[in-house]
């Protein structure tokens, strides 16, 4: 549902993506649209009802890559797969990371929308999330990052892709 709610925040994200990006529709849809959307902070959230998503693969995907590894690469022919796994990736409407306070509720702070770059910029996103989060001299300008820029005026475009 919130998929839908931000859907005009992320369209221009979505159309840069628009040969790879596969809509699909799950049962998670009803689940998120029966889930509360405010709460007191003293109630169960479902950020704690769900403390980790782990989404199913999508097999034909799975099965598309193995074709693909063993068509550039012959010697894959014979590989078993022995596990696998999905992935959720966080992005924001204009593909820059969140690494800021959340000005309504001090002392709480956000590292979050890194787009699936995490093993490129984790190290350095990690380091100015610890400095923003202990008043810290910060590595970069945390300005770009700001929670603030969706809602203070700003102008979200994408930059690049997901």
């Amino acid at each position: 549902p919130n998929s839908f709610r931000f859907l005009k925040d992320f369209l221009p994200l979505a159309w840069m993506a628009r040969k790879i990006l596969r809509p699909t529709w799950t049962s998670r849809f009803k689940t998120e649209w029966q889930q509360k959307k405010r709460w007191s902070l003293d109630e169960q959230s479902p950020f704690e009802q769900i403390r980790t998503l782990d989404p199913m693969p999508i097999q034909t995907t799975l099965e598309k890559s193995k074709r693909n590894l063993t068509h550039a690469f012959p010697a894959f022919q014979d590989i078993e797969v022995v596990e696998s796994w999905g992935g959720l990736i966080d992005a924001t409407p204009d593909a820059v990371p969140v690494i800021s306070p959340v000005d309504s509720l001090p002392g709480f702070f956000l590292a979050t929308g890194l787009s699936g770059h995490g093993f490129g910029i984790g190290p350095a996103a990690g380091q100015l999330a610890a400095d923003v989060a202990t008043a810290s001299e910060p590595l970069v300008d945390p300005t770009p990052f700001r929670f603030s820029r969706f809602s203070d005026g700003s102008r979200i475009h994408p930059i690049v892709g997901i």
